[in-house]
């Protein structure tokens, strides 16, 4: 097997092992069961834990480019229809996961993975490039008159990214995504002033 493709089949057992068991429960040969390699594939690739984990959470991030760039970076879309494809688009990512659901960086975030500042910064790096495209988003929406007036961009930013990671623990609790639909029905209504269609005549 080519070493790109052995780095890439750890990288994906390694996520799916942290997204189900956490920094402290995704351990070596967890990882090195679920990608069904030997031990000296790990060590010859990665030369640490921590390194290792960093590579998962770039790959985890580089999963979701596609998505990024058709819903959060997509300006022939308004930018409620923005949010809310991104929104859905992330809900489609949870049904497919067969197992516990969740968020890479709000489950390492919650766990001894932060007591490594490599790691750490890695985690903070990442929700600033995602607090950028949602402050982009609401930019756009506060140019355009339909950001509400009790948000700023930065506000609605924040308040986004903390109901996401609220929302995907109860996800994890609860093993139902009702809490996401809620999220998607009352985002809008916060968010965004609700153009009505003017009156038939």
């Amino acid at each position: 097997m080519a070493k790109n493709d052995t780095r890439k089949r750890l990288v994906n057992a390694g996520i799916k092992v942290f997204l189900k068991h956490g920094y402290e429960g995704g351990g070596v040969t967890a990882i090195l069961n679920e990608a069904g390699m030997p031990k000296g594939s790990f060590y010859n690739l990665f030369p640490s834990k921590e390194a290792f984990t960093c590579a998962a959470l770039d790959a985890y991030v580089a999963s979701f480019t596609e998505l990024r760039a058709a819903t959060l970076c997509n300006g022939s879309l308004t930018p409620c229809e923005r949010l809310m494809s991104w929104l859905a688009g992330h809900r489609e990512c949870i049904e497919h996961q067969p197992e516990a659901a969740g968020c890479l960086a709000g489950i390492l975030g919650q766990t001894g993975a932060v007591h490594s500042e490599k790691i750490r910064q890695r985690l903070l790096a990442l929700f600033a490039c995602w607090e950028r495209d949602l402050i982009n988003v609401f930019r756009e929406a506060q140019l355009m008159q339909t950001l509400s007036p009790s948000m700023t961009p930065e506000g609605a930013a924040a308040l986004v990214i903390n109901l996401y990671e609220g929302v995907m623990i109860r996800i994890r609790v609860e093993a139902t995504t009702r809490s996401y639909d809620f999220l998607t029905q009352i985002l809008p209504d916060i968010i965004f002033i609700q153009q009505n269609p003017p009156d038939k005549k």
